[in-house]
C-alpha cells in the first residue's frame, strides 16, 4: 500500500507543473476572449461554473497532452500550444469587442477574409496586450523555477500521453463513454452565442459548437410531408404579369439612419435623398440577422428566402451550406428570361462568392477584379456600383435582375476619412472618438445616399420599367461595445429592453418607375424581401417563394427565438418553414423535383463576357515605348501579358489599353504574344482574352 501511495506521490509530483502550466493557459485564454478580469473570476469562482472550468481544464490539458506526446518535449509543446490559444482568443476577444459575437468554429473557414480584422486593430487595448506580456513573462519563470517540471519524455511515457490524451478528448467531444458533460450540467443554448461564451467558456463554447455543425432532419421529415406542404401553398395573389421590368436590388453596406440618434446634430442630412423618397414609395424597415457585419448572411436571407435563424448561431451560410444550386431570385427569374447578374466592388472570393453566386443562378459577375480603383476613403465609392448597374442594363438586351452590394461604408470607422473628406460634421457631447466615428460613419452615409438618387434619377428618365430595392445588411459597428451607441443614449447597453427593434432593423426602400402609385409600409425580416418583390413585380415564384409570401402576412418578422413572445411568434408556427428549409439546404430535396440540377448555371462568366485583342500597335520612341491593344470588353484592371509577362498596364477612355514595354522588350516585339486577362490576388485567371500572334 505504501509503495503504491509513494508511486502516486511521485506521479502527481512529476505531472503537478504541467497542471499549473495548464490552468495557466486556461487563464490567459478567458482573459483575452472576455475582456475583463471581474469576468474571468466570475466565471472561475461561480460554483455553477466550476462544471464547465473543470472541463475546459481537461480540454487544455489533453491538448497539451497530445502535443507531447508528438513532440517530447514539454517546453516546446507548451509554447506551440500557448502561442495558438493566444491567437485565437486574442482574435475572439476583437471580434467579441466589435460585433458582441466571438470566435465561432466556421469563422476559420473565412480565412480569406480576415484582413478585416485589420480595420479594428484600434480595439485592440493596453488590456490586451499586458495579458499577453503578462503571459509570456509568467510561463518563462514557471518553467524555470517549477520543480520536477519534466523537459523530455521517454517514448512510453509519450504513448501513454498519446492514449490519454485520446481517450480524453473523445469523452469530452462525444459524451461516451462516459457521459461528462451531462453529468457536470454543461448545456449549449443557439438562441444567443455569446452568452454561452460567457457561461461555458471560450474551448467548451468552441467544443460544443463544432457538433453544431451537423443539421438534424426535423421531425416527420419526408417526401410526402413536402409535397403536402407544397400542394396547400396559395399561389401569387396578383398573378401574372406580361411586363418584365428591370429588377435592381441593393444590399448598402452597414445602411442606417443615424438621424435617429437624437442626442446628435448633424450638419446636414445624410440620408436626404431617401427621406424624400419617403413621402411617395414604399418603405420601411428590414429586421437583419446580423450586427455590424456578417454581410453574407443577409445576402443569403434576401436572395433565397431561407434563413440563418435556423443554421446554428454565428454559422456563415455562404461557407458552409451553398454547396450545389439553392433556387434564389436570380435563377428564378432567370428562368422567366432574365439576365441575372450579381455585383460587388471586393474581391471575387469574398465570402466565397464566386462559388455561390453560381450555385444561386448567376449567369454573370461583376466583382472588384473589373472595377477601376476610384475609392472614397478605403473602399471604392458607392457611385462606381451604380455606374456598373446602369452599364448592364444598358447594355444587355433583355430585363435584368441586378444583385448588386457596395463597400464605400465598410467599417472601421476610426480615422477612416481625412478631416478634409468627411462630407458631414456632428456636434453634441460626446468624446472625441465617438465624434470621429460618427462622422465618418454619416460621410459614408452620404455616400450610399448619393448612390441611392444617381440610380432612381436615371431609371426615371429610363423607358424601361424597372424597380430598385435599396437596404442596409446591418448597423454599423461604432466603436467597442456599442461605445457610440451608448454615449448618445441611443441604447443603455446589450441589456436595453428595446435592443432587437433598436440594433437590427435597417431601412429598406422600393422604388418603380411604372407601377400605379401605392405605397406599402415596410416591416418584414430579410428573407421575406424576395417574396414580397416578386409578388410586386407579379412575376412567378416557387411554391417556397409562395410559402414565405403568405407566411409573411401572418408573421412579418422572424426575430431570434429569444424574442418570439415580443413578435407573437410560436415555435410551432415555424415548423413547416424549417422543415422546407431543411429540405432545399440539407434533405433530398423533394420540393426541387427535377429542378434541383438545373438552378447553378452552366454558363457563368466573369465581367463583361469573352474578352478579344483586335489590333496591337507599338507606339513611341527611344527608351520611352507601349503597346496599344485594342478590342472587346476590357475593363480597368485589365492587364496586358507580353509572353507571360505582366506589363504596367493603363486602362483608356476609349477602352483600349496601354502597356510600358523595355527597350529590349520593343526589339523582340515583332514574334511576341500579346494577351489581356484579369487576374484575383490568389493568381486566378478570371476573363483571358485570345492570344495575338505579332508578326515582323
Amino acid at each position: 500500500m505504501k509503495q503504491k501511495l509513494n508511486y502516486l506521490l511521485n506521479y502527481m509530483k512529476s505531472r503537478y507543473s504541467l497542471w499549473i502550466l495548464t490552468l495557466l493557459l486556461v487563464v490567459v485564454v478567458e482573459l483575452l476572449n472576455r475582456g475583463s478580469f471581474r469576468s474571468l473570476a466570475g466565471w472561475l469562482f461561480d460554483i455553477q461554473d466550476f462544471p464547465s472550468v473543470l472541463l475546459t481544464f481537461l480540454i487544455v490539458y489533453s491538448l497539451l497532452s497530445f502535443l507531447i506526446a508528438l513532440i517530447g518535449r514539454a517546453q516546446i509543446a507548451y509554447w506551440i500550444m500557448g502561442a495558438a490559444l493566444v491567437v485565437v482568443a486574442f482574435i475572439s476577444g476583437i471580434k467579441w469587442r466589435t460585433i458582441d459575437t466571438p470566435l465561432m468554429p466556421w469563422d476559420v473557414l473565412l480565412a480569406s477574409e480576415a484582413f478585416d480584422l485589420k480595420g479594428y486593430i484600434q480595439e485592440v487595448s493596453l488590456y490586451m496586450i499586458l495579458v499577453i506580456l503578462g503571459f509570456v513573462i509568467v510561463s518563462i519563470v514557471l518553467i524555470k523555477k517549477l520543480p520536477h517540471f519534466q523537459k523530455k519524455f521517454s517514448w512510453f511515457e509519450r504513448g501513454y500521453f498519446l492514449v490519454l490524451s485520446i481517450l480524453l478528448l473523445n469523452v469530452a467531444y462525444t459524451d461516451k463513454p462516459i457521459p461528462i458533460k451531462k453529468m457536470l450540467g454543461i448545456s449549449h443554448s443557439s438562441v444567443y452565442p455569446a452568452n454561452n461564451y460567457i457561461r461555458n467558456g471560450f474551448l467548451v463554447s468552441t467544443m460544443l459548437n463544432i457538433d453544431q455543425v451537423f443539421i438534424e432532419a426535423p421531425k416527420g421529415y419526408s417526401e410526402g410531408k413536402i409535397k403536402t406542404l407544397m400542394d396547400r401553398t396559395p399561389k401569387n395573389e396578383k398573378g401574372i404579369s406580361k411586363v418584365n421590368p428591370n429588377i435592381i436590388v441593393v444590399l448598402s453596406e452597414s445602411l442606417w439612419d443615424p438621424t435617429k440618434m437624437k442626442n446628435v446634430k448633424f450638419s446636414k442630412d445624410p440620408m436626404a435623398f431617401y427621406h424624400s423618397l419617403q413621402k411617395k414609395y414604399s418603405n420601411g424597415e428590414m429586421l437583419s440577422p446580423q450586427f455590424g457585419g456578417w454581410t453574407a448572411n443577409v445576402e443569403f436571407e434576401v436572395l433565397t428566402g431561407n434563413t440563418v435563424r435556423f443554421l446554428p448561431s454565428g454559422s456563415v451560410a455562404y461557407n458552409q451550406y451553398v454547396n450545389s444550386g439553392v433556387d434564389s431570385l436570380a435563377s428564378i427569374l432567370g428562368r422567366q428570361g432574365y439576365n441575372s447578374t450579381a455585383i460587388s466592388p471586393t474581391h471575387n472570393w469574398y465570402y466565397q462568392a464566386n462559388k455561390v453566386y453560381r450555385n444561386f443562378g448567376f449567369t454573370r459577375y461583376i466583382s472588384g477584379e473589373f472595377f477601376e480603383q476610384k475609392k472614397k476613403g478605403p473602399q471604392i465609392a458607392d457611385s462606381e456600383v451604380a455606374k456598373k448597374i446602369i452599364e448592364t442594363t444598358e447594355k444587355s438586351s433583355g430585363s435584368d435582375f441586378i444583385f448588386a452590394n457596395t463597400m464605400e461604408n465598410h467599417g472601421a470607422y476610426q480615422n477612416k476619412f481625412k478631416e478634409n473628406e468627411k462630407t458631414v460634421t456632428v456636434e453634441g457631447q460626446m468624446s472625441a472618438e465617438t465624434k470621429d466615428l460618427l462622422e465618418n460613419y454619416a460621410t459614408g452615409t452620404a455616400g450610399a445616399d448619393e448612390m441611392l438618387k444617381m440610380l432612381v434619377e436615371y431609371y426615371e428618365k429610363s423607358k424601361e420599367p424597372t424597380i430598385v430595392v435599396f437596404f442596409g445588411d446591418h448597423l454599423p459597428a461604432l466603436g467597442a461595445n456599442y461605445k457610440a451607441y451608448k454615449e448618445m443614449n441611443y441604447i443603455s447597453g446589450s441589456d436595453d429592453p428595446d435592443f432587437l427593434n433598436k440594433m437590427y432593423r435597417t431601412p429598406l426602400m422600393v422604388w418603380n418607375n411604372y407601377l400605379p402609385e401605392h405605397q406599402d409600409k415596410l416591416d418584414i425580416s430579410s428573407a421575406f424581401v424576395g417574396p414580397y418583390l416578386l409578388n410586386l413585380a407579379q412575376k412567378e415564384g416557387t411554391y417556397y417563394t409562395d410559402y414565405l409570401y403568405n407566411l409573411s402576412k401572418r408573421f412579418p418578422v422572424i426575430p431570434p427565438e429569444d424574442s418570439y413572445k415580443k413578435v407573437g411568434v410560436k415555435a410551432e408556427d415555424l415548423t413547416d418553414y424549417r422543415m422546407l428549409q431543411y429540405d432545399i439546404l440539407f434533405g433530398k430535396r423533394y420540393g426541387y423535383g427535377k429542378l434541383k440540377d438545373q438552378i447553378a448555371s452552366k454558363k457563368y462568366i466573369y465581367g463583361y463576357g469573352e474578352m478579344s485583342i483586335d489590333h496591337v500597335a507599338l507606339q513611341g520612341s527611344g527608351k520611352e515605348k507601349s503597346i496599344m491593344v485594342t478590342g472587346k470588353t476590357f475593363s480597368g484592371p485589365s492587364k496586358i501579358y507580353l509572353n507571360g509577362e505582366e506589363l504596367e498596364t493603363t486602362y483608356q477612355p476609349d477602352g483600349s489599353l496601354v502597356g510600358v514595354v523595355s527597350e529590349e522588350q520593343a526589339k523582340g516585339l515583332g514574334k511576341a504574344k500579346i494577351q489581356v486577362k484579369n487576374v484575383d490576388t490568389k493568381g486566378i485567371d478570371l476573363a483571358v482574352s485570345n492570344v495575338f500572334q505579332m508578326k515582323d
